[in-house]
This record gives structure tokens, sequence and C-alpha cells, in this order.
């Protein structure tokens, strides 16, 4: 006598399919972690991002900010330099598993941070021309798995750079 499991279903064969249905209740339950904001970035710890030869922005991750929490958002400080010297400064998550980006805080011309309101995840835009946030996902914070590099994988990739 041969038991079946009570899920199982025949396909069109007779033969006992492998495949169950999905029961969400056991899917691990993604919470994103409580954050706090870092320093603001000091120039003497901005690590270049190397971009593409038709980017016009310069684009520095803050060494000392770079974190990754249990939640696997990669977290630091962004600078985004223009040609004219302007600058912006953010910090952001990245989410590898979906693409995904937060905007945490607006830096203010007083070198202080300003808490976005109602920060939302985003997703990475795929932009031919100063792609930076695209490039700092598939380049630079995410690894071939969708998920965030450690801190010290990611300022190794950036600080040795050729």
């Amino acid at each position: 006598m041969v038991v079946r499991p009570a899920l199982a279903k025949k396909d069109i064969y007779g033969d006992e399919s492998n495949e169950f249905p999905f029961d969400e209740k056991y899917a691990e339950k993604w919470n994103e972690s409580a954050i706090e904001l870092p320093p603001y970035p000091d120039d003497r710890n901005l690590l270049l991002v190397p971009m593409n030869n038709t980017d016009t922005l310069k684009i520095y991750i803050e060494d000392k900010s770079i974190s990754r929490a249990p939640d696997r958002v990669a977290r630091f400080s962004l600078v985004v330099e223009s040609p004219s010297g302007a600058r912006s400064v953010f910090y952001d998550g990245y989410r590898c598993e979906t693409r995904q980006y937060k905007t945490y805080a607006i830096g203010t011309s007083q070198h202080t941070w300003s808490p976005a309101s109602n920060p939302q995840w985003q997703t990475v835009p795929r932009s031919e021309i100063n792609a930076f946030r695209d490039i700092i996902y598939r380049r630079y914070v995410c690894d071939g798995q969708n998920s965030a590099r450690s801190p010290e994988d990611l300022r190794r990739l950036l600080q040795y750079q050729p």
C-alpha cells in the first residue's frame, strides 16, 4: 500500500506532482529595521563611485555611513555632485531583493539632515544618462544573488577601483 500526501495532485499522466500549494502563513514576513541617521558626511571619508564615461555627475558614498541591517537593506550617505560643483546629499537604503531604494533624509546647506517626510520604497530607475542609482545598485551594493554586500565588501569594491 502506498501512502500519498493529502495535498499531492496527479498530473495528466497520473503521476504525483512534487508541487504543493503555497501557504503564505509560512512565509517569512519582511520587516524594515529601525534606522538612525548617521553623522553628516565628511568629505575626508567620501569614496568615489566609478560611473560610465557618459555620466556627468560625480557620485560618492561616505565610508563611515555604510551599513547593512538585519532587514538586509544596505544604507549609506550618498553625495551627488554636478559638473558645476553643486551637491545633493542623501541618506539612502537599497533593497536588493526588490530592486528598490528609499531616501530617509536629505542634506541641508547647514550640513545637517532633514528627514524625508513619509519616505517610500521606489523602484531603482533604469535610465541611460546619469543613472547613478542603477549603477550603485547593480555594480556595487548588490551581489549576483540579489543580496546586499557586506559593508566591508562594498568599501573594498569602491576603494580598489582601477
